[in-house]
């Protein structure tokens, strides 16, 4: 049976997020993972009578609330678990031996802005950068979820194919048109019949029938993506993230944080693996593409 993971801080966000899940769940037979997490201080607390009855106390009011959750109606005929983590923080979970094989997780997001990013938002990104599952992330309350429209962004080299693995069963669900999306900005260039070649390779692979081929020029990637996707009127953005951390996220950053602050719309990410040598060789051809693939 898949597994569908759902963090939960019991706010309303959390909240749209469980109906998506469950919308999710209910068509494809999956069972939900309701997890929260809480962390007590370590230090500067002396362990006495009244600090264990305080903690006590707040893990029997976080009981009472996920128990709630679970006898919610519309999660009605779902194989429903609910899990309370103590002294963890909320984004380990995804390397927990019970969650780190999940399906899909679904988390609700604040987005950017108010106090309530340092809490929700800096998850949110953290769940996106290093869980292994697909992360999708919801902002708005959906009564029905249904995916028509999706933008499919890429490099469209053969490590995006292991993605689209993760994301083809949301368009074999819902029967979606994906659009596969290509941004070029002046930095970051692409002769239109490399990115054509691309795309056809990657259409063929997966033999796509409903599909269009969008090559988008932008002044970056993020701002191209976002219009792009206002103008079709998708429905969801399904996006690639290298998972950086340390200095090369602090470096770098991340596209797919980035769109997930910014963008109102259902956002699923998808951690790709580390570019291959060959997938480096490729680039190398950007602007030589007579020769590329012909070696």
């Amino acid at each position: 049976m898949k597994t569908i993971l759902v963090p939960t801080d019991f706010s309303d966000h959390a909240l749209f997020a469980l109906k998506v899940a469950a919308s999710v769940a209910k068509k494809i037979n999956a069972m939900i993972n309701i997890v929260h997490v809480y962390n007590l201080p370590s230090s500067g607390f002396e362990q006495n009578e009244y600090s264990i009855k305080f903690y006590s106390e707040i893990y029997t009011r976080a009981e009472g609330q996920i128990a709630k959750l679970s006898l919610l109606d519309f999660l009605e005929g779902i194989d429903v678990k609910t899990h309370i983590i103590k002294d963890r923080l909320m984004w380990e979970i995804v390397k927990d031996e019970r969650f780190k094989d999940s399906d899909l997780i679904v988390m609700g997001s604040h987005g950017e802005s108010e106090f309530s990013k340092v809490f929700i938002g800096s998850n949110t990104e953290k769940f996106v950068r290093l869980a292994d599952s697909p992360v999708l992330t919801i902002k708005n309350e959906i009564e029905d979820f249904v995916v028509n429209k999706m933008v499919f962004t890429s490099n469209f080299f053969e490590e995006s194919y292991a993605v689209f693995e993760k994301i083809k069963f949301f368009v074999d669900l819902y029967n979606v048109h994906i659009y596969l999306l290509k941004v070029i900005t002046p930095k970051e260039f692409e002769p239109t019949p490399v990115s054509q070649k691309l795309m056809d390779s990657f259409i063929k692979k997966f033999k796509i029938k409903n599909c269009s081929v969008n090559i988008y020029n932008s002044q970056n990637i993020e701002s191209g993506i976002i219009e792009f996707s206002e103008e079709v009127k998708a429905d969801l953005i399904a996006i690639e993230t290298h998972g950086r951390t340390g200095f090369a996220h602090l470096i770098h950053g991340s596209l797919a944080e980035d769109i997930v602050k910014h963008e109102a719309k259902p956002v699923l990410s998808i951690k790709i693996p580390a570019l291959s040598k060959s997938a480096l060789r490729f680039m190398g051809y950007r602007n030589d593409y007579d020769n590329w693939g012909n070696e």
